[in-house]
């Protein structure tokens, strides 16, 4: 990467949240490996599994538009601070749980729930608080830095989360994910931030009445339509795919939480990996055509999953959803970015951001019931032939040229993240597609 590309960093602020970020969401992968262990240990039960993935991201997707509309009126790194000292509370609290001796699943599925409560807070200010931390003509390569230090946290901090999980117990993950949080807190008491009023007016709290008027927005252009379904799709059908391969490290391949955590690495490998291709694609290829290849990919790599013999063969399809993933993520990032009015943007974004989190749980939900029904192998099957026969429809139908449209002026917004996602840049102005 040329040096242009680590500019942000010159800026101290930025340099201090970037490593602090890095170092809390390697540790937070601790506990998103232990829980659906700690679960599936209880029960042994993918439905329970599920039941908690649903618990968390659902609580995600009910506080984040509370926490959009805080993040424009009062001062983000105190909700940031606040926020991580509440997640890093409920990792303590799962941490004492298991050493008292606690082996409820339903108990840990409410700890579950909490985490969601306070990650749902954390995420959309987190990303805001980007704004701050550099000048304007910089944002889009600190929103790309701080997309590389969330995917590189999966490089490492799942493995070493799994590893930790056999090696320790789940309450040393758990407490890792403490420390994780409380390094956060220290780094942003020492951060400068650029934003001196923190307050403007007094925040709309009608959620209801704001939602319904941004979706009448949303369902008047075309293109933000088929973003918006294809998110759901990638969100209900695809990522369910990622936490729910505990079942095949516990079920099928007998690799205990060590493998668990391997698999979740080998994720974070591909779209790594893939970044600077995607990158490297930004204004020579049109998104639909980035998102059409990247769907494609996730659907066949699913179905490998469903057949893979070996354990050694399963993780090269999970290198694979992780670059797919990725680069689904970036086209419809840019897309919705390039086609909403400047006033609207960030309600926009908020509401993406929100069908993500409420169709991801959703789906999670559904293949864990999917899975006791059937089995692991055909329930991925189905979700890897319901990925393929979406991403049919969405084609057939010409609807993915929308996303190449791009009305009024293009502005970086920063964009929550769920899973790896890196901002790619537009096509310039006045180009048609090839």
């Amino acid at each position: 990467m040329p040096p242009a590309a680590f500019a942000s960093f010159g800026h101290r602020s930025f340099r201090y949240f970037w490593f602090g970020g890095v170092t809390a969401n390697s540790a937070r992968w601790f506990q998103y490996v232990a829980l659906p262990a700690v679960v599936w240990d209880l029960t042994a039960s993918p439905g329970w599994v599920g039941f908690a993935g649903f618990a968390q991201f659902a609580a995600m997707a009910l506080v984040a538009p509370v926490a959009g509309v805080l993040a424009d009126h009062y001062p983000r790194r105190k909700i940031l601070m606040a926020s991580q000292s509440l997640m890093g509370l409920v990792a303590v609290a799962m941490a004492l749980a298991w050493m008292q001796g606690v082996r409820s699943p339903a108990a840990y599925v409410a700890l579950a729930a909490a985490s969601g409560l306070a990650g749902g807070l954390n995420l959309p200010v987190w990303q805001a608080f980007v704004s701050e931390l550099v000048p304007r003509d910089l944002l889009l390569n600190a929103v790309t830095l701080n997309s590389t230090q969330f995917n590189s946290s999966r490089l490492v901090g799942p493995m070493l989360g799994g590893i930790t999980v056999a090696a320790a117990g789940p309450a040393v993950a758990f407490g890792v994910s403490a420390a994780g949080a409380l390094v956060v807190v220290l780094v942003l008491a020492r951060i400068e931030s650029r934003k001196t009023a923190s307050s403007v007016g007094t925040p709309s709290m009608r959620l209801i009445r704001n939602t319904i008027n941004v979706a009448r927005y949303v369902g008047a252009r075309r293109g933000l339509v088929v973003a918006f379904i294809t998110a759901a799709l990638i969100g209900s059908v695809g990522l369910p795919i990622q936490m729910l391969t505990v079942v095949f490290a516990e079920d099928v391949f007998n690799r205990g939480p060590g493998g668990f955590g391997l698999m979740l690495t080998m994720l974070g490998v591909g779209a790594v990996a893939a970044a600077p291709v995607v990158a490297s694609l930004g204004g020579r290829v049109p998104r639909s055509q980035i998102q059409r290849v990247a769907l494609v990919v996730y659907g066949f790599a699913v179905l490998a999953l469903a057949v893979a013999p070996t354990f050694g063969s399963y993780l090269v399809p999970l290198a694979l959803i992780g670059a797919a993933h990725l680069a689904s993520a970036s086209a419809l990032n840019t897309a919705v970015q390039l086609q909403v009015d400047e006033d609207r943007r960030t309600q926009v974004m908020s509401l993406y951001v929100m069908v993500l989190m409420s169709s991801n749980p959703l789906g999670q939900l559904v293949l864990g019931q999917l899975i006791e029904a059937v089995g692991a192998r055909p329930a991925f099957g189905a979700y890897g032939a319901l990925l393929l026969a979406g991403t049919v429809a969405l084609h057939a139908v010409g609807w993915l040229r929308d996303l190449d449209v791009e009305v009024g002026e293009y502005s970086p917004e920063v964009v929550p993240e769920i899973h790896p996602t890196t901002p790619s840049p537009p096509r310039p102005r006045g180009s048609t597609p090839n």
